[in-house]
């Protein structure tokens, strides 16, 4: 007698199968989430050291004052020529993501010809991004060296 074997997957066996997948799947779905939430507001905190390295190389480059100004609770800052700061428009930081805490008064200032920090040195913007997610620009020293670390 010949024996009939079976061909394809049972109804049981493609079930537990989706079941795996949704598990994966959900798991991955939480991460991706995470890592986004994580992208966001490292692009933010590297905006801002990034424009406050420019505009150190600027004050040396034209030997004119450069400032960054930014206030707590907002998304936005301004940045150029110390002589014209209140006239520039504003930039803005990524999507969600604000000042949560700034340097007294709010500027940071590098001035010529060599670039020196005079007002904000030692100082610190913190961002928060989506999901409570935190972030520190450090301006160290009259140097004006710029370091991003989480809190």
């Amino acid at each position: 007698m010949k024996r009939l074997c079976p061909k394809g997957v049972s109804l049981v066996e493609f079930l537990i199968v989706l079941a795996v997948l949704g598990i994966l799947l959900g798991v991955g779905l939480v991460s991706l989430r995470a890592y986004q939430q994580s992208l966001v507001i490292r692009e933010a905190a590297t905006l801002v050291a990034t424009e406050l390295q420019s505009i150190r190389q600027q004050a040396r480059r034209q030997s004119v004052n450069f400032s960054f100004q930014a206030s707590p609770s907002t998304s936005s800052y301004r940045v150029g020529r110390t002589s014209q700061l209140a006239s520039l428009p504003s930039k803005s930081l990524p999507s969600g993501v604000v000042f949560q805490s700034v340097p007294s008064g709010g500027t940071v200032r590098f001035d010529a010809p060599y670039g020196i920090v005079t007002s904000g040195a030692n100082s610190s913007f913190v961002l928060r991004g989506p999901g409570n997610r935190v972030l520190n620009v450090h301006v160290v020293g009259r140097t004006g060296k710029v370091v991003v670390r989480a809190p």
